[in-house]
């Protein structure tokens, strides 16, 4: 039995560069998803111009807490500047009834940004996998009921599996993000009925692993997260929060980019 994929590129509207590679991605590729950031720079871009170009490709809402601006103006985890959290603070914050009004009230306000726009959203994520932690994917998982979103992404591979076929690829930091997002997975009611694929090669997907992963799965229904961008765009973007310029010009960007044009896509989709 073959997959069936979905195959998700996230981030977008958060660069020039990725919002392009989306585009063609979708277009001219096998790229079936995208999460729209709806706090960053480069969101009106993204809706003007890759989703209504891209009719068929489905979106979802990228949740943001770590970075860009805050949509709910008082928003007590934000500072004048924006959002300057990560995963770990998120994590350890002490979440007082207040902060805990204010993580909804503004992911309320990210999903309310895409939905008002008349998109139908598929599926819910979180920018640095913030929506995972138990106490935000409580407020995640009422919100999707509230406003009928069918999907929340799940971290749910197994260890054993994911070592077999991406461990000799993986770095320290991606074995330590597995093992802390497993743990926390086990505190929230995830449904497991869609396979995520795969944390120990995050940002940096190639197409031995996943195919050689692909054809020797038994899983339903299986999400590949990428982050595509065309690097060439961005190299001179001065919008762009300074904490992640490594990351959109490094050459995974390229190598997940190409990926989405791979013909094996074919036999699944």
């Amino acid at each position: 039995m073959k997959s069936k994929l979905i195959i998700n590129a996230d981030d977008l509207g958060f660069s020039k560069g990725v919002n392009e590679a989306i585009k063609k991605a979708h277009l001219e590729g096998f790229l079936t998803h995208a999460s729209l950031m709806t706090n960053v720079s480069y969101f009106e871009d993204a809706l003007e111009n890759v989703i209504a170009k891209c009719p068929n490709l489905k979106i979802g809402v990228h949740l943001n807490l770590t970075c860009g601006k805050a949509l709910y103006k008082d928003n007590i985890l934000a500072k004048n500047t924006g959002f300057r959290n990560n995963f770990v603070n998120l994590l350890f914050k002490f979440k007082s009834q207040k902060v805990l009004a204010h993580i909804e009230k503004e992911i309320e306000h990210q999903i309310l940004t895409i939905q008002n726009k008349g998109i139908q959203i598929s599926h819910i994520d979180g920018h640095e996998h913030v929506h995972i932690i138990p106490s935000i994917n409580k407020i995640v998982r009422k919100l999707a009921e509230k406003y009928h979103i069918p999907r929340i992404r799940e971290i749910n591979e197994d260890f054993g599996e994911s070592f077999k076929y991406n461990g000799k690829t993986a770095s320290m930091a991606n074995y330590i993000k597995l093992f802390l997002l497993r743990f926390l997975s086990q505190f929230n009611s995830d449904t497991k009925k869609v396979k995520f694929y795969s944390i120990l090669n995050t940002c940096e997907i190639n197409a031995e692993n996943l195919f050689s992963y692909l054809e020797n799965s038994h899983e339903k229904e299986v999400e590949i997260m990428l982050h595509p961008s065309l690097i060439e765009l961005d190299r001179n973007e001065k919008n762009l929060d300074s904490r992640f310029i490594d990351f959109l010009n490094s050459p995974y960007r390229t190598q997940e980019f190409e990926l989405c044009f791979n013909t094996k896509f074919k036999e699944y989709l």
